[in-house]
């Protein structure tokens, strides 16, 4: 496996220029083109020298940075994993258009935390905004077309349940589903990479606002009652959102059918 990083840097055009100076050569790709936006972009294996010389530059300095890790995986560690978590595609630009903005209505909405709202209708959405992708999330919501609900039945995968999903002028798009996922895992090993965002208002109902900075870590025996499709009890990244994780079943079903995400990444069992 490889870990690759992406990290955007804000900060003073002085500041900015130094690292650009001391971390040329030293990482993958330094994009420098917006430093008069006030940002530079770093791109770097982490096993490259230069990785933690920049952490430390930032560090140093102050630096408000976003962060992202992405991993490779070799055709056996893909073969070898058991389960996976799914990047499941989010198809709406603006995040404050959520199934409320569409007319699904909740209940609790005064609760400090999302976690507490409860679905009182159908879920409404811009079924548009699908396009052609099988499965979407509306965060926290899940959305499935009718062939992708299909497959899931016809392969036995369990998990989950549906109850229909309409388009909220009405049109006629093709017939959608809300995919409910049932499952939910105990907390993460402490050897997943946490990185918390206290700018996120805690709440005592729930594990939210935390961002994963590694893959997810398990013990084995968390798994004993893990059904094909699962949410993670921690809501990641800093949403009010559990993460999708589900068995090699699913990845095998939705491969054989066409069915597309934004990719699978092993979760590892101790």
């Amino acid at each position: 496996m490889q870990r690759h990083v992406r990290l955007n840097i804000r900060g003073s055009a002085s500041d900015l220029s130094k690292i650009v100076s001391i971390m040329e050569g030293k990482v993958d790709e330094i994009s420098s083109h917006t430093m008069e936006y006030g940002f530079i972009t770093i791109r770097s294996d982490q096993a490259r020298e230069g990785y933690l010389i920049l952490l430390k530059l930032i560090e140093e300095r102050n630096l408000d940075y976003s962060y992202a890790e992405s991993r490779s995986y070799t055709k056996k560690e893909m073969a070898a994993a058991a389960f996976f978590h799914m990047n499941v595609p989010y198809m709406w630009e603006q995040p404050e258009r959520d199934a409320a903005y569409y007319g699904t209505r909740f209940n609790n909405t005064n609760m400090g935390c999302e976690c507490q709202w409860q679905q009182a209708s159908e879920l409404m959405l811009d079924v548009k905004k699908m396009k052609k992708w099988q499965l979407v999330t509306m965060a926290p919501q899940f959305v499935v077309t009718e062939h992708a609900m299909n497959t899931i039945l016809d392969y036995g995968l369990s998990g989950c349940e549906f109850s229909p999903a309409h388009d909220y002028k009405g049109r006629e798009l093709g017939a959608v589903y809300q995919m409910h996922i049932t499952s939910i895992l105990p907390l993460l090993n402490p050897r997943t990479r946490i990185e918390t965002d206290y700018r996120h208002a805690q709440c005592r109902h729930c594990v939210s606002g935390v961002f994963p900075r590694s893959e997810l870590f398990y013990e084995q025996a968390d798994f004993a009652a893990a059904q094909d499709f699962n949410l993670t009890y921690e809501r990641l990244n800093g949403l009010v959102v559990r993460e999708p994780v589900v068995s090699r079943n699913v990845r095998d079903a939705f491969r054989a059918n066409r069915i597309k995400v934004h990719g699978y990444d092993p979760v590892a069992l101790l």
